[in-house]
């Protein structure tokens, strides 16, 4: 299904985190490419905008409590990234679908992404296209267990483990590298596997184990916590004899203790989100690993200083802007709600990570 070359896109928190770097790489993959920064907070949209000195960037207040509001700002709009904490997935999809744009985002923590499955026949009805959970992870892993398919005679088991590493010394005390929520949610949140044909949840902070990722990152301990793929991946590969798939992320136990105790104790969402370190000249590494059986296949993320991203910054943005631009471009034209692994090209999608300094590599 051809689409016109509309490449019009709406950042919604694009003055956060991981919205800036999309913005970032929207502005920098395409001459033709058109961005508005929508965001609560006007004023550092604003003023992200005015860095680029570009007309193609511009700046809005977006707020997705209001959801007539936001689909006014996205009509015209060819697709809209959700930057922002999945609870507003729901509602942001809402504002696309009456706006009559595409939608990606970076995940809904398993629960929002069962709901938003279910707004498959509405996207099928409007013609448009939901990509969800397109980050790292979910989102590349995704796509690795993809590539998986294409060559392996089965899958019998998917686990998933995401580690990193700073070649910095730390600030000392408890500090946060990305969303406070997001951390805390996922550890205390109960994490789901699949596991003999069904979902099973286990009780959150359990399953550590010693994970050993490829250097740089080595060795580090990583735990059992709720994740997105987990929703999307038994299902979409359950005729491949799929039986048992999880996720883990690397956490140290002394961070996870430190987060627990403060909780306890009776520490706020406020307190904890002004733990947030701002990257200011990262120099970390990352690696998203899937083992399917006994296959590994990894991808290889550093920081990119010159953005002020963290290579989890880089690994969770670009995905996002990638298949935003490839709905654009007509390369993912499938109607409905869709998780990567199901209609984003695995060829493309790698090559587009490689223009961005990201690699892909597997062994035994």
């Amino acid at each position: 299904m051809a689409r016109k070359n509309n490449r019009r896109f709406a950042v919604l928190g694009g003055a956060g985190t991981i919205g800036r770097i999309v913005v970032r790489d929207l502005f920098e993959s395409h001459p033709d490419n058109r961005i508005v920064i929508a965001d609560r907070n006007e004023k550092a949209a604003e003023i992200l905008a005015r860095s680029f000195r570009d007309k193609r960037v511009q700046a809005k207040p977006a707020d997705a409590r209001e959801p007539k509001k936001l689909t006014r700002l996205l009509k015209g709009q060819s697709v809209v990234i959700n930057c922002l904490q999945h609870d507003f997935n729901l509602s942001v999809m809402g504002a696309a679908l009456a706006a009559r744009v595409h939608y990606v985002d970076l995940g809904g923590l398993f629960y929002w992404t069962q709901k938003q499955l279910e707004l498959n026949k509405k996207f099928l009805t409007a013609g448009r296209t939901a990509v969800i959970g397109m980050g790292c992870s979910p989102g590349i892993t995704n796509i690795l267990v993809a590539y998986a398919d294409s060559f392996l005679p089965k899958m019998e088991s998917v686990q998933i483990r995401v580690g990193s590493v700073n070649f910095d010394q730390q600030s000392s005390g408890l500090h946060f590298t990305y969303s406070p929520q997001t951390i805390i949610e996922e550890l205390t949140l109960e994490p789901w596997i699949w596991k003999d044909g069904g979902y099973r949840s286990v009780t959150p902070r359990t399953g550590w184990e010693l994970t050993e990722f490829p250097e740089p990152v080595g060795k580090l301990h990583t735990l059992w916590t709720r994740h997105s793929e987990i929703a999307t991946l038994p299902l979409s590969f359950l005729k491949r004899g799929l039986k048992y798939c999880d996720f883990k992320v690397g956490f140290e136990p002394g961070f996870v203790k430190e987060v627990m105790d403060r909780l306890s104790s009776g520490w706020t969402m406020g307190q904890f989100n002004e733990l947030l370190v701002p990257t200011e000249n990262p120099n970390d590494y990352e690696i998203a690993r899937v083992l399917i059986d006994d296959v590994a296949i990894d991808c290889h993320a550093k920081a990119k200083p010159e953005w002020q991203a963290s290579a989890g910054d880089i690994d969770t943005a670009c995905p996002a802007s990638i298949v935003a631009q490839m709905i654009a471009d007509g390369a993912v034209d499938q109607p409905g709600v869709s998780p990567p692994e199901l209609v984003v090209p695995v060829r493309p999608f790698f090559d587009e990570l490689e223009k961005r300094g990201m690699k892909i590599t597997h062994g035994r």
